[in-house]
């Protein structure tokens, strides 16, 4: 099967690289999965993929791990997944083509509308956490090229890096990446053009830009300390990927 350049297959590009599987199962049949908490996430990738696809829309799968509910979107196509497991340099031009829904599908899946208070003013940031050097560089390239988005990349932790995760103790198995856009006028011109599909980290980034437009950043952080009450060490808690 061939794929043509559409909005719907580089969205789908962009979700799957950040969360998206290649499965597998005991019968030998090959799926496309996304698992995600957010369910509109997953049902913008279910609609995507069935379009590109031609078939009916699939049920969105409710499933449950270690207490957490999951949202996950599977369909039966090996051409589909053999595609998205292509290099980056062959999505590329797929990416190219519809580079605003490939963004909006990779910051969905990976990013964050990250929020603190710094000397009194509130700040917002966006961030794409990855394990891939490349894929950041090709995100940072795509941003820069269409949109004229400066971002800078760090690494966030080294590979064997340990936290907590309730009762579990994580071990990192792979050095991980950070993106950052936060220049103010990057970071609205991101949330305008591009933005993310799941609402809650949406509706994070508007309110933040908004109260700094309508009453100053500094004014701005105290309304915000006022109307939530998800402060940690001094800054804000961001509103982070889908898990």
């Amino acid at each position: 099967m061939n794929f043509e350049p559409s909005e719907d297959l580089s969205f789908v590009i962009g979700s799957f690289l950040g969360d998206g599987s290649f499965v597998e199962d005991s019968d030998y049949h090959h799926h496309v999965k996304l698992a995600v908490r957010d369910r509109d996430f997953a049902e913008a990738f279910n609609l995507a993929v069935g379009h590109i696809l031609g078939r009916k829309t699939n049920k969105i799968i409710v499933t449950h791990d270690l207490g957490k509910v999951y949202y996950e979107s599977k369909y039966s196509s090996r051409s589909l997944g053999l595609f998205l497991s292509s290099s980056l340099g062959e999505l590329r031009p797929f990416a190219d083509a519809y580079p605003a829904e490939f963004l909006r599908g990779i910051f969905s899946a990976d990013g964050c509308a990250g929020l603190y208070v710094d000397h009194g003013y509130l700040r917002l940031q966006i961030v794409l956490g990855n394990s891939d050097p490349e894929l950041l560089g090709l995100v940072k390239s795509l941003l820069q090229s269409h949109f004229q988005l400066h971002s800078n990349t760090y690494l966030r932790k080294r590979r064997g890096a340990t936290w907590k995760n309730g009762s579990k103790t994580v071990v990192l198995r792979k050095d991980a990446y950070a993106l950052q856009i936060q220049r103010v006028h990057d970071v609205r011109a991101f949330v305008e053009k591009i933005g993310f599909v799941i609402a809650r980290k949406q509706h994070v980034a508007e309110q933040a830009i908004l109260l700094n437009r309508t009453i100053g950043s500094s004014r701005a952080a105290v309304e915000w300390r006022k109307h939530c009450s998800q402060k940690k060490g001094g800054r804000w808690h961001n509103f982070g990927p889908s898990e």
